[in-house]
């Protein structure tokens, strides 16, 4: 399997450079985004995932988080549909995470078909600079549509921050559960 993967994507609202490593001697995660709590929640997925990452976001922030959130997801997506051309992965993978009271269920399909299923209930309440539930659905809708996988996320507890949290973790964790087991095996699994 490819170690290193890189792609950039410019548009009006966003200028994004997303480089993934896969060699364990070198492990590093740097994320900016603009969005400190986003950095946050990105960095848990990307250690549980045991992948390093150099993200860098400049985006038009001053508008509203939806860019970045939105274009962060479609690179991510982008990228993951590189790894995954390898054909080194399991097709299907599922996660449980619990976070004191919250409690995330993940399932991944790489199947080549687009879609989210969001089972999280709403929450009036926004975490640091405005992020919300909204913005974690816009971030795994993007991922889906441009990654080509159908992933499923279940979600509840009280405390935003915790239920957030345990969204990205399980997803670092699900996407390990997809790749790491193969990156040594080099088995294929259609």
């Amino acid at each position: 399997m490819k170690q290193n993967y890189y792609l950039e994507r410019k548009t009006s609202e966003t200028d994004i450079s997303l480089r993934i490593n896969f060699n364990k001697n070198l492990f590093f995660i740097r994320i900016s985004t603009g969005i400190p709590f986003f950095d946050h929640m990105l960095m848990q997925t990307c250690f549980h995932a045991n992948m390093s990452v150099d993200l860098k976001c400049i985006g038009d922030i001053n508008v509203d988080l939806h860019h970045i959130v939105e274009d962060v997801g479609i690179v991510f997506g982008k990228i993951f549909k590189k790894i995954i051309k390898n054909k080194f992965y399991n097709r299907y993978a599922f996660f449980y995470i619990p976070m004191d009271e919250a409690l995330t269920r993940m399932t991944m399909d790489i199947c080549y078909r687009k879609y989210l299923v969001f089972n999280v209930s709403k929450s009036y309440k926004n975490i640091f600079c405005g992020f919300s539930i909204d913005h974690v659905k816009e971030f795994f809708k993007s991922f889906c549509n441009t990654a080509n996988v159908t992933l499923h996320i279940e979600n509840y507890g009280k405390d935003i921050h915790h239920r957030i949290e345990s969204i990205f973790k399980c997803f670092g964790y699900l996407i390990n559960n997809v790749l790491s087991l193969k990156i040594n095996n080099k088995k294929t699994t259609k």
